[in-house]
């Protein structure tokens, strides 16, 4: 191991519980339960696989805690109340074997996790406010009846969850009650001085209790949020009063404090509580400081912490105790275990886009992962050896065609990739350049380590032809030719001034000033954010509604940040509108039945892609074929690295 990075190895307690290092993996909403509330086999094979990985202490996603009145019949979250002697049979085998690797794991518990819509969400506030002392103490008897059962199923200790139903009674922006649980700052935090207080009575003094407490809310007139360098007046939780919180629930017998920010009871997203590609690394950083030097227990802290310079960095500045690695431990359960081992560039990045991990469960999907496809599926997807090994013939280096390499040369096939350009990773190569995305470059090079290690033969600047594939006799061919910009057809259309976003973010296109793009979709928005952030004038114009509605959805997150940094950075929008012609002047546009001119140095054409021209039909009665990625039908990343998975473990 590389001593820069001993920090992060270096054994320490939070209370009693001892852990073998300072690496922790944050609260996420990742497994999957019974209809009992119980953990699945699935969901102990997660968590096994990230405490294999190396990481010292794991906090389950969110456990319900019964709300007042509340019926059950079936269960979507980990529900300890519902069914206790189903939920202590599959906890005790959980904690079995992550014990077994020396790691410990500590159960979040919360309230008012159901239907987390934005109505339902105002409702609890509403329900918070109408809650009769009585019905309060019931609650508070709940978090530590939950507490207990968690205790019996092996678990190590328990986390509050402080916001959601809480949120309610601690924010003073909502609590407008009278009594003892209302005003002042003591009597608003009342409600989780007592959870605590009642399950160190239920477990035990030495029974650890750790808060997940947003240090700042970022919630600004308007009650939209604000971004890292926007200067706003604070309208929710300041650093200040969650501070002087912060020492009253350590004197209550908190144990520990795991550093969060942002708020989602409202319609928009919290990109604070889950940071986006657009984000700087160490997002909670200077939260985690200022927590340290007015406490006493340990404090914790996540937030695009998978910098290994950077979290050693900060444990040895004394900025936190323990660093979290959520989502990097999705994209790379191993983490932990690579860093000890040396192997820094084996380790798989999270690409911040919070589509596998997120916008994958909101449509419906189980989350996972968008570079691991095997997260949350660590039964379902393994990769076997095959059984007769054959030549394999990949026609392209973009995600899909990379991901196809890899899981062939794994299973021991053997490999031959062609590229047509300078080097492997499609449209990864370009929107690396795009603002604060290093990580789909670091993505490339993960890919080239692994496919090296694998012995895959990679041919870069050497496009692939039939005569070339036939002479290499393959038994199976992957076509991942990829997409090209779609083009619009219009008067001026073959003008100097017109270019496309990947022209631009590759620097292949220097443009004036003002550079109109025409297409609000996701290259469009990010491509306009870059020219942006370098004082350029940007509009943009788009056919539907509202930008970033085109195509497969973002994650919330993900779009309201870049939504907001745009017009932070005073971009206009134009929406409901289409570019009818490119002259001397500039974009003529025509909007609301109206043309107009927008005076343009360059008009930078964002209309999305289509799949380019590929050897599919002429190659498909001859071998073996599989059309994958962007070449068969447009994807994301994640969509184009799990076809390519799937198709790849099976042949």
């Amino acid at each position: 191991m590389d001593k820069k990075f001993s920090a992060l190895f270096e054994p320490f307690t939070i209370n009693e519980m001892g852990l073998k290092n300072r690496l922790f993996m944050p609260a996420m909403g990742i497994p999957t339960v019974t209809e009992n509330g119980a953990y699945t086999k699935e969901a102990i094979a997660f968590y096994a696989a990230r405490s294999k990985g190396g990481v010292g202490l794991i906090i389950t996603g969110a456990n319900e805690v019964k709300n007042i009145g509340e019926i059950k019949t079936v269960c979507t979250n980990p529900v300890p109340w519902f069914n206790p002697d189903a939920y202590i049979c599959a906890g005790l085998e959980m904690t079995e074997e992550i014990h077994a690797d020396g790691c410990k794991i500590v159960v979040q518990l919360a309230a008012g996790l159901d239907n987390l819509t934005k109505d339902a969400r105002i409702e609890q506030i509403k329900h918070c406010q109408a809650m009769t002392t009585a019905e309060i103490r019931l609650l508070v008897e709940s978090f530590a009846y939950s507490a207990k059962i968690v205790k019996a199923a092996g678990y190590d200790g328990v986390e509050i969850q402080s916001g959601e139903l809480l949120d309610g009674f601690t924010l003073a922006l909502f609590n407008q009650r009278k009594d003892c649980y209302g005003g002042d700052l003591k009597n608003r935090f009342r409600i989780v001085t007592e959870i605590i207080a009642a399950i160190k009575e239920a477990c035990g003094s030495d029974f650890p209790v750790i808060l997940r407490l947003a240090m700042k809310t970022y919630l600004k007139a308007g009650r939209g949020q604000a971004l890292p360098d926007e200067e706003f007046k604070e309208q929710g939780r300041d650093l200040d009063e969650a501070l002087a919180a912060a020492l009253m629930l350590e004197a209550a017998g908190c144990d520990g404090f795991d550093v969060a920010a942002g708020i989602s009871t409202f319609e928009k997203a919290s990109y604070w509580k889950y940071p986006p590609a657009y984000f700087d690394k160490g997002v909670y950083l200077n939260l985690s400081e200022a927590l340290k030097k007015v406490v006493q227990v340990p404090v914790l802290a996540a937030g695009k912490m998978d910098d290994p310079d950077l979290s050693a960095d900060a444990l040895e500045k004394g900025l936190l105790d323990a660093v979290g690695l959520g989502r990097p431990l999705l994209a790379d359960p191993d983490l932990p275990q690579k860093l000890i081992n040396g192997q820094v560039e084996a380790i798989r990045p999270c690409l911040g886009c919070n589509d596998g991990c997120l916008a994958n469960k909101i449509a419906g999907g189980e989350a996972s992962c968008t570079v691991n496809p095997a997260c949350n599926r660590e039964l379902l997807l393994k990769s076997e050896a095959a059984k007769t090994p054959q030549k394999v013939v990949v026609v392209g280096g973009g995600p899909a065609g990379m991901e196809a390499a890899r899981v062939s040369a794994l299973r021991g096939h053997q490999v031959i990739l062609f590229e047509k350009s300078y080097r492997l990773g499609g449209k990864l190569k370009y929107s690396s350049k795009r603002i604060l995305k290093t990580a789909d470059d670091r993505l490339i090079h993960w890919y080239e380590a692994e496919l090296e290690k694998l012995k895959a033969e990679v041919r870069l600047d050497e496009p692939a032809t039939l005569e070339k594939i036939a002479t290499i006799k393959p038994d199976i061919v992957f076509i991942a030719q990829g997409s090209e910009a779609r083009k619009l057809t219009f008067p001026g259309m073959d003008s100097e001034k017109v270019t496309n976003a990947i022209d631009v973010i590759s620097d292949k296109t220097y443009v004036g000033p003002r550079c109109p793009a025409i297409g609000g979709g996701l290259a469009g928005c990010e491509a306009a954010l870059h020219l942006a952030m370098h004082r350029h004038k940007m509009t943009i114009v788009d056919a539907a509604p509202d930008i970033l509605t085109a195509g497969i959805p973002l994650a919330p997150a993900n779009k309201q940040m870049l939504k907001d940094l745009l017009a932070f950075y005073h971009s206009e929008i134009i929406t409901n509108a289409t570019l009818k012609a490119v002259t001397e002047e500039g974009a003529v546009i025509e909007a609301k039945g109206q043309q107009h001119l927008i005076p343009a140095h360059h008009v930078m054409i964002a209309v999305g892609f289509e799949p380019a021209p590929s050897l599919y039909e002429e190659l498909r009665n001859d071998y073996q074929v599989y059309n994958i990625g962007d070449s068969q039908v447009i994807k994301n990343i994640r969509g184009a690295i799990w076809a390519a998975n799937e198709v790849a473990a099976l042949i």
